[in-house]
């Protein structure tokens, strides 16, 4: 049988250069016992077929040796892989070797042995190899892990210099918001400072004008009791001289006994005279009157005593106002009146304190300077009625004040209603009868008091001012007689007056639409006085106003829509009840922010 490598040729297995291992493998180790070839029986040492071992291409020593040799020595021993020639099929039954025993047929074996031995050069080879890399493996890993200790530790350096830079920036924001945060704590406290500041200069106000209401109040009471006492020691006086009196009286009783029916005598005869040349003044007096002037006595005779008393207070100040020395305490006394005035609202503290103030002006001048102030301020209150006009509720106030410092002035009151009649003579109330064939359309407007403006177109030089303009002074002017009528202090010319004055009006005017237009402004104003005053005769009163005044009226209006919208107010004040509420502004509230020392003159 040939050999695959081909006849006799000697193949050498060199494993390559010598390689370091750790240790062969123990496990492979040579076959020592070769392995029966098929069909011939295992031979043992001392049987007949047995002829020693047999082996091929391996020293004897490599075959009984140990196999634990070095890669040194396996790699540089060479093997002889013998041919099939090598053996022929007679060597199998040549005679026995020496020893008598004979030859067996090994070759076989010996070349699966030489198998097993290449294996197992294989396995160690590969071992090596492996171990090798395994090494340059380690090697690699440990570059591996220094490399990524070094990225780590740079990462690990990079965290913690962006921890830091976090740190610092969490601490300058920090900072950052302590600083805001002190900062609006700051401006909270500023603002509580200054409002705790105003409310304690608020307080301050408030206690300095309590204190100042409390001064004034205890003035006031001085005073009052001051007046009492003068009042009871006048009137002790006074009993005194009637005890006096009463006892020179008695003395004289039996000396003017017998006189006494002649002076009764003497009395009556006096008195009969005298009536008798009152109803011979009276018929001659009217006699006198215009035809067209509707008036009644009483009233008539008020509005001479009040112009008269108004006449005799300026022909009191006419010395002062003639003097141009005296222009500028003149001025004074006016701008202070004036400022007061002006600052007259409705609350009831302000008018308390406007009453102090001009008390305190009028009280401070004497003589002709107090009348001429009486008349200042007087003319200033009438020149509020253009505020009246447009705010009707502003006549209270106003007329609160003239009615309080009257109480300790009286000729206040009468140089008021003086100037009020002069300037508009349905304050009477006086009235004319608009008819052309008794009385001109000049005479007329004169009489009504109608104001004659300049003009220099007209023929005389001079025109009336329209209707519409007097409507609105009259109602300005009404309203603040209205007021002061129906003021509840003690007062001359109080609610009793306001009556005379409805009456009048209703059973002497003519109705027409100056008088329709009187009545509305007073009853506005005055009608809940009069209500809370007279109950069912003032009810009764406006019945009769309803049932006979208002048809001649609405007879008298001919296609005037102005009568007709008076009547339908006059109308819906008695049907709705409106007497029954007070007016807006009459009951005044105790505080306003004018009321404030710091908004005062």
């Amino acid at each position: 049988m040939s050999s695959p490598y081909g006849d006799g040729v000697v193949k050498r297995l060199n494993f390559g250069a010598a390689t370091s291992f750790s240790s062969p493998v123990s496990h492979l180790r040579p076959r020592t016992q070769p392995r029966a070839s098929p069909g011939v029986q295992n031979a043992t040492p001392g049987s007949a077929s047995y002829a020693g071992p047999v082996r091929y291409g391996l020293p004897q020593e490599d075959l009984h040796g140990d196999e634990r040799r070095s890669a040194s020595q396996l790699g540089s021993v060479s093997y002889r892989v013998p041919s099939d020639d090598d053996i022929s099929d007679d060597d199998a039954t040549s005679a026995p070797a020496a020893g008598g025993h004979p030859a067996v047929a090994t070759r076989p074996y010996a070349v699966e042995e030489q198998r097993d031995l290449v294996e197992q050069q294989l396995l160690l080879s590969l071992e090596a190899v492996q171990s090798s890399k395994q090494a340059l493996w380690r090697q690699r890993l440990v570059a591996l892990e220094s490399q990524l200790a070094a990225k780590l530790n740079g990462i690990a350096t990079t965290a913690l210099r962006k921890q830091d830079d976090l740190a610092r920036a969490d601490q300058e924001l920090l900072r950052a918001a302590q600083q805001r945060r002190a900062e609006e704590l700051e401006k909270v406290q500023r603002s509580h400072r200054t409002e705790a500041s105003l409310q304690e200069q608020q307080i301050k106000r408030l206690m300095e004008q309590r204190e100042e209401e409390r001064r004034k109040e205890e003035e006031r009471k001085r005073r009052e009791e001051e007046e009492r006492r003068r009042e009871a020691e006048r009137q002790e006086a006074e009993r005194e001289r009637v005890r006096r009196e009463t006892e020179a009286a008695q003395a004289r009783q039996a000396q003017e006994e017998a006189d006494k029916k002649r002076a009764e005598a003497d009395a009556a005869a006096q008195k009969a005279e005298a009536e008798a040349k009152a109803k011979k003044a009276a018929t001659s007096a009217a006699s006198k009157a215009h035809p067209c002037l509707r008036v009644s006595a009483g009233a008539a005779e008020q509005a001479d005593q009040l112009a008269a008393r108004l006449a005799e207070l300026q022909a009191t100040t006419k010395p002062l106002t003639d003097d141009e020395s005296t222009k500028k305490a003149r001025r004074d006394i006016e701008k202070k009146l004036t400022v007061h005035v002006q600052q007259i609202s409705g609350t009831q503290n302000q008018v308390a304190v406007k009453c102090q103030d001009v008390y305190n002006v009028l009280s401070g001048v004497q003589g002709p300077w107090r009348a001429f102030a009486v008349l200042t301020f007087a003319n200033k209150i009438i020149k509020q009625q253009e505020l009246v006009q447009l705010n009707n509720k502003a006549a209270f106030p106003l007329a609160q004040v003239a009615v309080k410092i009257s109480a300790y002035f009286p000729e206040l009151l009468d140089a008021l209603l003086g100037l009020i009649q002069k300037s508009m003579p349905l304050a009477v109330p006086r009235a004319y009868l608009h008819d052309a064939a008794h009385i001109s359309n000049n005479a007329y407007y004169r009489g009504m008091g109608f104001l004659e403006l300049d003009d220099p177109t007209a023929p005389s030089g001079k025109v009336f001012e329209s209707p519409d303009e007097y409507l609105k002074r009259l109602e300005g002017l009404l309203l603040l007689y209205a007021a002061v009528m129906q003021v509840d202090e003690p007062n001359r010319f109080g609610v009793s007056q306001a009556w005379s004055w409805l009456a009048r009006c209703l059973n002497c005017l003519p109705a027409d639409r100056y008088t329709a237009k009187a009545l509305v402004a007073v009853l506005r104003v005055a009608g809940f006085a009069l209500f809370t005053r007279y109950r069912g005769q003032f009810v009764k009163l406006m019945g009769t106003l309803r049932r006979e005044y208002l048809p001649t009226l609405r007879a008298a209006a001919a296609g005037d829509d102005l009568i007709s919208a008076f009547a339908t107010l006059l109308e819906s004040y008695v049907d709705d009840g409106l007497f029954r509420r007070p007016p807006e502004g009459r009951n005044m509230p105790a505080f306003d922010i004018s009321s404030r020392p710091e908004n005062r003159a």
